[in-house]
């Protein structure tokens, strides 16, 4: 039984006592009232051998149990930017209770020398929302994971090099210190993974010892006598090098992987068809979340993939705000339920004269986000082809392109026009179908069709605009003459509606992943779903649950 999918529960702060916020719900405060700084440093980044433990390191990783405040996360970004470190640095946190943006700026107004670094964090901060969030900051990259910490970690594969064991006190948060979580904790690290925590609970060590790390007890700092420190035996493996792949697709897809890519400082060759745009091509695209009521894996990911879209496309947006009226009363009591269960912390949804108001949707242009997300690449043209004919990896992120590109996959393919017609509006109306007021006329779309004949599967058809403007029209919206064709392009779903990220192998042994399936979300699962790629090729820690993950790895049939 799936339990509702609300915002995650907001921890009860106590901004009384001088220096600190305490938790009133667990009775203990954030950070030491003798210098919460001071403290990460000697008790976490000294613990774990920080900063010479990722020096010459391409890739490093930081595990936190306990997000809290952020200051140990900001402690760390800071150490280093200011070690030199060349590479990467990935930070992965766990939080059961995440702060308010208000109350973590709060928190951390008591550190102005992270002012600098605090700044960026808050302004990308994802607030309440159940799931895992990625956000990036130039060579160091946060992920968030916003659960309780037993399915937080046991949604999660990556390889830990150092662990930062931060939650309450075990006296008073007994279940973040359990011997399961301990053998989690042990799952999730590398060879050689370096631990630390402030406590040295008879339990913690005896479930540390158990999980296979050496435990030492260590002097402590400020009025706390000692402190851990705890070591996997063996150690670290060199980062194999890696071979850039070849990018099939230009659309929001291919874009977003070879953004992910770039991000890293790696240049990927890019190809082209300009016979397959697709809705990459349209003059403009809605960015709003896929909600749902009930608390699964797919569903979080929907949120998560919003949040991260919208930060991709900061400086990109053409309007903001999208009210979304039911079709029935039965949608409009589960949209009412959605937006009382705030999914999206609160601010985000709002239901308000029998429509969903989704405040942070956004338009934008499709165009301009393709071409900031390419800057850099090398972009060919190139018509169709076999992907056996290119020498090395291949990423097939062709949308309508994997037909014929790699057949196997049993997609379907549906067909959708947009249509033009004279008009004002001035937030953008979705309806099942939906209409965006664009410089004085109103791009009204679209039409859904199963393709049977894929021969015309862009021809433009007026008894589809004829469509589109009566249900615009039933709507109440004022259309003037005349109504144009717009264009049309295909949608690419798998049976059950989710996108697929997969890694398979061609007959030749060839290393192929197709990314495909986005349906029309592209833009708002691709950013995420490129990110991941990227991190999955890399050998780099994943955005997406692992139970996520493997769902859209599968072929569809």
């Amino acid at each position: 039984m799936h339990r509702p999918l609300t915002r995650t529960p907001a921890p009860s702060l106590d901004f009384s006592r001088p220096g600190t916020p305490a938790a009133r719900d667990f009775g203990d405060i954030y950070f030491s009232t003798d210098g919460g700084l001071a403290e990460t440093r000697a008790v976490f980044l000294e613990g774990c051998g920080l900063p010479d433990g990722w020096r010459g390191r391409p890739v490093f990783t930081v595990a936190e149990l306990g997000f809290g405040s952020g200051l140990n996360f900001l402690a760390t970004w800071k150490a280093w930017r200011d070690s030199g470190a060349a590479g990467r640095l990935h930070y992965i946190s766990v939080e059961g209770h995440p702060f308010e943006r208000a109350e973590l700026a709060r928190a951390l107004s008591a550190f102005p020398d992270l002012a600098d670094l605090a700044a960026p964090l808050l302004d990308s901060w994802p607030g309440p929302v159940r799931g895992v969030h990625r956000r990036h900051f130039g060579a160091v990259t946060l992920t968030l994971v916003h659960d309780d910490v037993v399915s937080a970690l046991a949604g999660q594969d990556f390889h830990a090099d150092a662990w930062f064991l931060d939650g309450f006190s075990p006296a008073k948060n007994p279940d973040m210190w359990s011997q399961d979580v301990m053998a989690e904790v042990a799952r999730l690290s590398a060879p050689g993974a370096r631990l630390a925590t402030f406590t040295v609970a008879g339990a913690v060590r005896l479930a540390l010892g158990a999980a296979g790390f050496e435990v030492e007890r260590k002097e402590g700092f400020g009025r706390k006598r000692h402190r851990l420190e705890a070591r996997l035996p063996g150690s670290p493996s060199r980062c194999p090098s890696v071979r850039m792949p070849t990018i099939v697709g230009a659309g929001i897809a291919g874009a977003s992987v070879a953004r992910a890519f770039r991000r890293r400082g790696l240049s990927p060759t890019v190809l082209s068809d300009p016979d397959h745009v697709a809705a990459s091509g349209n003059p403009a695209a809605l960015v709003k979340p896929r909600l749902d009521l009930q608390d699964r894996s797919e569903s979080r990911f929907f949120l998560s993939s919003f949040l991260y879209a919208r930060a991709a496309y900061r400086g990109l947006v053409l309007q903001a705000g999208v009210t979304h009226r039911p079709k029935d009363d039965t949608q409009a009591d589960r949209l009412r339920r959605i937006a009382r269960n705030e999914p999206l912390g609160p601010g985000h949804l709002r239901w308000e004269a029998g429509a969903l108001e989704i405040n942070s949707a956004v338009v934008i242009d499709p165009e301009a986000v393709r071409r900031d997300f390419l800057a850099g690449c090398e972009l060919q043209e190139r018509r169709l082809f076999d992907p056996s004919e290119i020498d090395g990896p291949v990423i097939l992120a062709a949308g309508y392109g994997i037909r014929d590109l790699w057949p196997k996959t049993a997609f379907r393919f549906s067909r959708g026009q947009l249509s033009w017609a004279d008009g004002t509006l001035e937030r953008a109306l979705t309806y099942g179908g939906y209409a965006i007021g664009l410089d004085g006329r109103l791009l009204l779309g679209a039409t859904h069709d199963r393709i049977v004949d894929h021969a015309d599967a862009f021809e433009l058809r007026p008894e589809d605009d004829a469509r589109n403007t009566a249900q615009a029209r039933d709507q109440g919206l004022d259309l003037g003459d005349p109504v144009t064709s717009c264009r049309a392009s295909v949608r690419v779903n798998a049976p059950d509606t989710l996108p697929r990220l997969m890694r398979l192998e061609s007959e030749t042994g060839q290393e192929v992943w197709i990314l495909s399936g986005l349906g029309s979300r592209g833009f708002v699962f691709g950013p995420l779903l490129g990110e991941a790629l990227a991190s999955a090729y890399l050998g780099e820690p994943s955005p997406l649950e692992t139970g996520f993950a493997e769902r859209i790895s599968l072929c569809p049939n």
